[in-house]
């Protein structure tokens, strides 16, 4: 059986772990790191990756670097944290306004279109 951490008890294993290591150059390694810690609170807890990253996103006090590839899909929220993209427009030479790229609002991840996420990495800030 498994049990769901609370986001707050997350975010607090999430900073004691980044304390201790300073950083993680992948989201696995984040995700076992923060594992061990929950699991020192409760045996049952468990997390998934996709949480984990979308918690230390939105956290505040994690600074997020993406590597990217060029892929065929395209967002309509963002691969980060899942919050809402803001189109980055740009004039063409013809005086139209195309859209080069997309920003998150929440997390602040910047990509252009048809970019993809390969590889995170993550840095205590505060």
């Amino acid at each position: 059986m498994y049990r769901i951490p609370k986001e707050e008890e997350i975010r607090g294993v999430l900073y004691k772990v980044l304390r201790r290591h300073g950083s993680f150059s992948s989201l696995n390694k984040l995700r076992h790191a923060i594992l061990e810690e929950l699991k020192k609170i409760n045996e049952e807890y468990t997390v998934s990756i996709k949480r984990a990253r979308i918690i230390a996103a939105r956290a505040g006090f994690v600074k997020v670097n993406v590597k990217k590839k060029h892929g065929k899909k395209k967002f309509e929220k963002c691969p980060v944290c899942g919050g809402k993209l803001r189109e980055i427009k740009n004039l063409s030479l013809l005086g139209k306004e195309v859209v080069v790229g997309y920003k998150c609002e929440l997390c602040k991840y910047k990509g252009k279109i048809y970019e993809v996420p390969v590889r995170y990495s993550f840095h205590l800030t505060k």
